[in-house]
């Protein structure tokens, strides 16, 4: 091939006649050719490669190649884009007006571009482009040199993924303990030489099937060999030890997808890798259109049927919640109207919060406590023992009634002793709460039960 025709090629692909298949956009490097579907010559912008585009008989699931021309074709400082935009300079400007050349290859200097045409195009034309050399393969095998990595994971020694590799060597690739790890027992005292005295006292036949019952065991053992290295391979393929990187892989899904992909982990050996990455992506965009829908639900609920209105829409709702907002804190105001102690605080409340920005401190009311609900003690043990005062003292500060029997019992007793029986007196006896044993002690005193101190 000559260098006219393929810069022809190039060029030809490089203006803007050429359009996506997918969306029909000018194309920009790089972009994607499809490699299965040639005939057509498929090409396809990154936007629509992305999103994985389909149309007629390309999938998104083919072979393709990468189309950039950042490479070089005679000397590192100059691109293949580079080269094009010479050519096609000096055609339109013709030779010697290196001004107006540097001026529409934008990258390089008159003079540079003077110096690159005479000297590869003029002094020495090639005939066919230049070929890339290939990267050097080696045979024969060569040692893997040990070196801090994730994939192959090979974690320093004594950090958190090293504890956590259950048993993993990373130099060796193989673990502590290996599937069917004593397997080598059965075949390690075997002989298989002919001269064997332990075979003296049996017959051929029973040689024979000595003999056919240790090569039986050595095909046990390879069998259990290529289960370790069947194993293995599904642990290197899937990243089953590097944990991490599985976990930072699945971040890109939501929530409710990432459950979906841990439950599905214990299948992914029945496909091949690549099936089982194009089940979790499909899985993903169906959740991506399935929020979409709602989304489009929701627009077209309040009336909006174009999508060049949903920017406005989305301003007047913020707008509409704030407004909400203000609206809640105006109901609140109302509700606690009818309470003069409620109202003072929450005034006091929104006081504190308009001038925290400016630096003055207003004190904070405590909020009045409420007093708690009687307690319904309708059928409790005792309750036909009390009188209705008791009954009604016992449901207030919400005593059992054979609690308030035995409280009331202990302070009479204390009184008859004493003569006489101070609150805090009665405070010491009954270990409950201040103002139950006060409310108590009151009621006493006017029912005469008990009498305090006349000082």
């Amino acid at each position: 091939m000559s260098i006219a025709t393929a810069m022809e090629d190039i060029e030809e692909e490089m203006t803007g006649d050429v359009q996506c298949s997918g969306c029909s956009s000018v194309l920009i490097e790089p972009y994607i050719r499809c490699f299965q579907c040639s005939e057509n010559n498929v090409l396809i912008c990154l936007h629509c490669f992305a999103n994985g585009v389909e149309f007629d008989s390309h999938e998104s699931n083919h072979s393709y190649n990468i189309i950039r021309n950042d490479f070089s074709l005679f000397e590192n400082k100059w691109t293949a884009m580079e080269e094009i935009n010479l050519l096609k300079a000096i055609e339109e400007h013709g030779y010697g007006n290196w001004k107006e050349i540097s001026d529409q290859v934008k990258s390089k200097s008159g003079s540079e571009c003077e110096r690159h045409y005479n000297k590869h195009y003029i002094d020495n034309p090639v005939e066919s482009l230049p070929e890339f050399t290939e990267p050097e393969i080696s045979v024969h095998p060569a040692p893997i040199v040990y070196k801090l990595c994730e994939d192959p994971p090979r974690p320093a020694e004594g950090s958190s993924l090293f504890n956590d590799m259950g048993g993993y060597f990373a130099a060796r690739g193989d673990f502590t303990i290996e599937y069917d790890n004593y397997c080598e027992l059965d075949i390690s005292q075997m002989d298989f030489l002919d001269d064997n005295d332990d075979d003296d006292g049996f017959c051929e036949e029973d040689k024979k099937m000595m003999l056919d019952l240790r090569y039986a065991a050595v095909e046990i053992y390879h069998t259990c060999l290529k289960e370790r290295d069947r194993r293995k391979k599904i642990i290197r393929d899937y990243g089953l030890i590097n944990m991490s990187k599985v976990f930072v892989a699945n971040k890109r899904y939501d929530r409710t997808i990432r459950s979906l992909v841990d439950g599905l982990r214990c299948f992914c050996t029945l496909f091949t890798p690549m099936e089982y990455d194009l089940y979790l992506e499909a899985l993903h965009y169906e959740r991506e259109l399935k929020q979409e829908i709602m989304k489009l639900k929701e627009y077209r609920k309040n009336g909006i049927t174009k999508l060049r209105n949903i920017r406005l829409f989305k301003v007047l709702n913020k707008k509409r919640e704030q407004m909400q907002a203000k609206r809640h804190l105006l109901s609140d105001l109302l509700t606690y109207v009818q309470d003069e102690d409620n109202c003072k605080s929450w005034l006091q409340r929104q006081a504190f919060i308009e001038t925290m920005s400016k630096g003055v401190i207003v004190p904070l009311p405590t909020a009045p406590r409420k007093a708690p609900a009687p307690l319904d003690i309708t059928g409790y043990p005792g309750y036909d023992k009390l009188s209705q005062d008791d009954k009604e003292i016992c449901a207030t500060i919400r005593l059992v009634p054979e609690a308030f029997m035995e409280f009331k019992k202990v302070l009479i007793k204390e009184c008859q002793k004493l003569g006489c029986l101070k609150l805090a007196q009665a405070r010491s006896l009954i270990k409950i709460d201040v103002n139950k044993t006060r409310k108590l002690y009151d009621h006493l005193i006017s029912d005469g039960t008990i009498n305090k101190d006349p000082l």
